[in-house]
């Protein structure tokens, strides 16, 4: 079973987990796209609207850290905790 998850979401544990502390979402997303890839999973959307886009201003989503857009990702389920226990090392 595969499921579709955006780096937007994973930046955002990122951020909630004071991981990746000062690293721009550009680069996060760079080494996001490369993690997903070694893990089998592929590109899928690119520049998806963030879930809170439509909520927050520009302003508040660049004090939180967080991105507008970004990639979406098909995955298999089964690589799920891989991405995070990877995530966590950041």
């Amino acid at each position: 079973m595969q499921v579709m998850i955006g780096a937007d979401e994973l930046i955002l544990w990122l951020r909630k987990n004071n991981k990746a502390i000062g690293v721009e979402n550009i680069v996060l997303g760079r080494r996001i796209i490369e993690l997903v890839k070694t893990l089998g999973g592929q590109p899928k959307v690119e520049d998806h609207l963030s879930l809170w886009a439509d909520d927050l201003s520009d302003v508040a989503m660049a004090k939180l850290g967080l991105p507008k857009t970004s990639e979406q990702y098909l995955i298999d389920i089964n690589i799920l905790p891989d991405v995070y226990k990877e995530l966590s090392t950041w």
